[in-house]
């Protein structure tokens, strides 16, 4: 009997000790924020870490521009990027060789400027990342035989969780509603007016440490200030993207619809302004919830007929 009463009592103080443990971890856990009124400002803490890079300084910048080496979140040695260049070029060998065009395909987009803007979040790491780089390759090469003025770009955050713009945030006291809580990284993998598209250049798309989180309204609005100076006819920013805008601490410090709802209204003000023509390519994503005009892509090829239909056709 005594022992019974020993083990029930051992068993009780045992979840006491797991129910303070659950109360205790519940309140250290970071508490999202609500969403702010649906008129809102959508603004950025600072902008004092957000950078551009080209292509050839991706690998030694960085580590200039945010903490992650110190955290151990970049890769340790270039393995993992050699595989991916190997998917890459794999995939794009399988596209074959670019065939003769038809008479009336020669100059068809002479009079037209193209921004090719990639996403390059977290979730395109591995695969998805190999066979969008290897079409969106393809789809430039393409595009500038039938005369058009190429660019291909990439949108991602410098740093994880933040990086240096939410460690600016915190030595601050963490004020609420701070707004961004990410730097921002844009990368020029081919610059307009540059020929065609640099293997080297291109290879610095498939590094594994550039995939990290995804801002798409400032990248939208990035995309247009690139295209304003063009003079061609035809300005068209062509997006490839797996979804929605990300980046989880911005979210948390300002809501879950924060990033979305400045998305909308960022592309809501393009096609209003009727300046340029948005169009979009979901990387084995539906993005016509996002994107007005856009078609589906689920490997290389299906990107390149994808960009093509979405470019020729208007």
């Amino acid at each position: 009997m005594a022992s019974g009463l020993v083990d029930i009592g051992i068993a009780l103080v045992v979840i006491v000790l797991i129910a303070a443990m659950v109360v205790i971890l519940h309140r250290r856990a970071p508490q999202q924020a609500e969403d702010g009124p649906e008129n809102e400002a959508y603004r950025a803490y600072t902008r004092e870490f957000d950078c551009i890079l080209t292509a050839a300084s991706v690998p030694t910048s960085l580590l200039e521009i945010s903490p992650d080496g110190k955290k151990g979140y970049l890769e340790k040695d270039d393995r993992q990027w050699h595989l991916q260049i190997e998917r890459a070029e794999g995939n794009y060998d399988r596209l074959g060789d670019l065939g003769p065009l038809e008479a009336h395909e020669g100059g068809e987009l002479c009079d037209a400027a193209v921004l090719l803007m990639v996403d390059q979040s977290g979730s395109m790491r591995g695969e998805p990342m190999a066979w969008v780089a290897a079409g969106v390759r393809r789809l430039s090469e393409e595009l500038g035989r039938r005369g058009a003025s190429v660019a291909v770009v990439g949108y991602t955050t410098a740093g994880w969780h933040g990086g240096l713009t939410r460690r600016k945030w915190l030595d601050e006291g963490k004020p609420p509603r701070p707004g961004r809580l990410c730097a921002l990284l844009h990368i020029l993998y081919q610059p307009f007016d540059s020929g065609a598209l640099d293997t080297n250049d291109w290879r610095q798309m498939l590094n594994p440490d550039v995939l990290r989180e995804n801002v798409d309204g400032e990248a939208l609005e990035w995309g247009v200030d690139q295209l304003k100076s063009r003079l061609e006819r035809r300005r068209i920013l062509l997006v490839v993207s797996d979804g929605a805008p990300v980046d989880d601490s911005t979210l948390m410090a300002n809501g879950p619809s924060y990033m979305h709802r400045h998305f909308l209204q960022v592309r809501d003000a393009i096609l209003e302004a009727k300046e340029l023509e948005l169009l979009a390519i979901g990387a084995d994503f539906r993005v016509s919830e996002f994107y007005t005009v856009s078609r589906d892509a689920v490997d290389a090829g299906t990107l390149v007929e994808a960009g093509l239909e979405l470019v020729t056709t208007r």
